[in-house]
């Protein structure tokens, strides 16, 4: 009887990341695979950062299954519209498809959701007609027409009920390479960014430690990342695996992701470097205290370092783990960063950019509600090295730029021949790689970082295209804003910049008052103004906003040239204040080192309600007389 196939893929991203070089396989397809195997059926794996994937072998399948990241989704759709072409089914899993469930199906037959080993296999009963649809839990499907979303699944508590994963199915699997063993699942923690807890939960389910010491043997590594979310959750749990691996002589080197607390259980850091801790993947997130808090962290400045001491003390090597990027951040924060990465002698860092992922609390807060702005809804871009909103404190072009130029200050060779004088081979090698993986990354993604830089400048070149000389240096305000908190900010921002301000008012409100009734200035007094926007009536500030409707009903479009208006947001929670100053600002300078520096002046000074606004637009306007 000829078997039916089943081949897994897990597409690679299209960008370069930080693990471009260096693949640390996900162990979601290799499990899947060798369940299926074990009950009979043909299987391939493939993991395209491994080896490429044969169509060939796709489009011979009875079922294909893909498993998804959010910056895979686009490759992964694109695959699961090919196939069903060949009428073969499709499912999907993985973090992104378990919370975009509705956009899965667009692509696919059926989404699993959540944990897939137990609902995958009732999944292929139903397709055989052994199983109803509706009694699988965490399983979203087409039914009429419409599409249907079956209960949650429970987690699943008995791990070691899951076979060892077999790297062999793996297409092109070399034996050397890294393998990834999980000894648990789940995080405690609620760090405000991570889509894990959402997926795998808030508890802390664990393998059995004989479990995991067989998947040692059978894999016989030379080096193994510990795939857990946090390996040293339950530290009781972890020392009593360290010293078994120790006792029982199955001490390859190894990483895991673990939290700063760990530095500060002498006993533990004594077992990880006796059972061959390379290095430990440390989630600082941030340096910045306000962005810890943002992020929920419970952790400070000063354990921080101290944790480092404490890791350098025993000998582990530090790869920091940073997000840059947060309400509290701004260039500096991420320039000092990497400063403080170099000065506290860490021997890798990846600076990844906060990335509103599905699933993640700040995901469900602000951008899930559209109360932020995205600034591309392009999947692929999700992968933590591209902004895809517009930050608080900088535009997002300069977090882009700032967040990659502070990891290339880090990579330099100042950084290379200190652990080449160290004899620190390993960390040089992979510092080498990393400046050029950066090196590459700019050339593949130049036209990105132009697009984001096009959105800080297109709007002032709009504007002094509308004076012969081109040249910008007075600015009209409303005086009733120039009154307000935030009108007093604008005024000394626009002033650090050796902008004049020019405050006007009328007092004309209806349609026929006269020119001079509406407003005060003449020709050619500015050579553009600010008009101001409020979409709605704010209480206490109903009467700035009724004035607001009336500027606007003044300032209605014509075609003579008169200065242009560049509109300024103060209710929309779609962006940032900076934003809109930046783009203002680049009316009259292209420094935009210097538009920051102008706007860190004025942050101690603005209001306690936070204005935010979206990008400025320009137009070219006259008053009707």
């Amino acid at each position: 009887m000829t078997r039916r196939k089943f081949v897994l893929v897990e597409p690679k991203s299209m960008h370069l990341h930080v693990y471009s070089r260096y693949t640390i396989p996900r162990l979601g397809v290799i499990l899947l695979g060798t369940m299926l195997r074990d009950r009979g059926w043909d299987v391939r794996v493939y993991i395209e950062d491994v080896s490429p994937v044969d169509m060939n072998e796709v489009l011979s399948a009875d079922v294909v299954g893909i498993s998804t990241l959010t910056s895979t989704a686009p490759q992964s759709y694109r695959l699961a519209e090919e196939v069903r072409k060949h009428g073969i089914p499709v499912v999907m899993g993985g973090t992104h498809v378990t919370f975009c469930a509705d956009e899965a199906l667009e692509f696919s037959d059926y989404v699993v959701r959540g944990e897939g080993e137990e609902a995958l296999f009732e999944l292929l009963d139903a397709m055989d007609g052994h199983l109803p649809y509706e009694k699988i839990l965490g399983l979203s499907y087409w039914r009429g027409g419409r599409k249907v979303h079956n209960p949650e699944r429970p987690l699943k508590e008995d791990l070691d009920s899951n076979p060892i994963p077999d790297y062999s199915l793996v297409e092109g699997w070399n034996s050397n390479a890294i393998i990834s063993i999980a000894t648990s699942r789940g995080c405690p923690f609620t760090c405000t960014f991570c889509s894990v807890p959402g997926m795998y939960g808030h508890g802390f389910r664990m393998h059995s430690v004989e479990r995991v010491l067989e998947e040692i043997r059978v894999n016989n590594p030379q080096y193994i990342f510990f795939a857990d979310d946090l390996f040293t959750a339950n530290r009781k749990r972890t020392k009593d695996l360290l010293r078994r691996m120790i006792d029982e002589g199955l001490t390859p080197q190894w990483g895991a992701q673990v939290r700063i607390e760990t530095a500060f259980d002498p006993e533990l850091l004594a077992l990880m470097k006796e059972s061959n801790c390379f290095n430990v993947f440390v989630g600082f997130e941030s340096i910045n205290p306000k962005t810890l808090d943002l992020f929920n962290k419970r952790q400070t400045y000063e354990k921080i370092v101290t944790s480092i001491q404490k890791f350098k003390e025993v000998g582990i090597r530090i790869h920091g783990m940073f997000v840059v990027g947060s309400d509290a951040d701004d260039k500096e924060t991420i320039y000092e960063t990497s400063r403080f990465a170099q000065e506290w002698g860490l021997e890798t860092i990846q600076l990844m950019i906060l990335t509103p992922l599905p699933g993640s609390p700040d995901y469900d807060q602000f951008y899930a509600t559209g109360n932020r702005e995205l600034l591309s809804n392009d999947w692929s871009l999700y992968d933590g090295h591209h902004a895809v909103y517009r930050p608080k404190n900088m535009t997002a072009y300069e977090l882009n730029v700032a967040a990659i130029d502070a990891m290339e200050k880090f990579y330099s060779w100042k950084t290379i021949l200190k652990s080449l004088w160290k004899k620190d081979w390993i960390s040089a090698i992979i510092q080498t790689s990393s400046k050029n993986l950066l090196h590459d990354w700019k050339k593949q993604n130049g036209a990105y970082i132009a697009g984001l830089k096009h959105q800080v400048f297109e709007k002032a070149k709009e504007v002094t295209k509308l004076r012969e000389d081109g040249l910008v240096y007075r600015i009209g305000v409303p005086k009733f804003i120039l009154d307000a908190d935030i009108g007093k900010s604008l005024t000394v921002f626009l002033t650090e910049l050796g902008i004049s301000v020019v405050p006007f008012s009328y007092s004309g409100s209806h349609v026929g008052a006269s020119l001079s009734e509406r407003i005060d200035w003449l020709k050619g007094k500015v050579d553009c103004i600010v008009m101001p926007v409020m979409e709605k009536a704010i209480q206490g500030e109903e009467e700035v906003f009724e004035k607001i409707q009336r500027l606007r009903k003044a300032l209605p479009l014509q075609k003579d040239n008169l200065p242009a208006v560049v509109q300024l947001f103060l209710d929309r929670q779609d962006g940032s204040l900076y934003s809109s100053m930046a783009q203002i600002a680049a009316i009259f300078t292209r420094d935009l080192d210097k538009v920051h520096n102008a706007y860190r002046s004025i942050m101690p000074s603005l209001s306690s309600r936070e204005f935010v606004s979206v990008p400025v637009e320009t137009k070219p306007v006259i008053l009707r007389v």
